[in-house]
């Protein structure tokens, strides 16, 4: 009984792992688009740029943050 609860909440860590990997990625690239269009033409408008700008930073950096205390609360839990 032990040893399967054991092995599914293994495999839940594992799983968890995978999705914060790929919510780090989605973070990372979140915060390339926002440089990108701060940078560019795109958007005429600097107000609105500078919105987009720093919403774009902020979520990607929440995002990087969650899922790094995440990852290490899991290998808390696995040791």
């Amino acid at each position: 009984m032990t040893s399967l609860l054991f092995t599914s909440q293994k495999k839940k860590i594992i799983m968890a792992k995978k999705s914060n990997k790929f919510n780090l990625w989605v973070s990372i690239v979140l915060i390339l688009v926002g440089c990108v269009l701060a940078c560019s033409s795109i958007i005429s408008n600097d107000y609105l740029k500078l919105v987009v700008v720093l919403a774009s930073l902020g979520y990607g950096l929440y995002g990087i943050m969650k899922a790094l205390s995440t990852s290490e609360e899991a290998d808390v839990v696995n040791k």
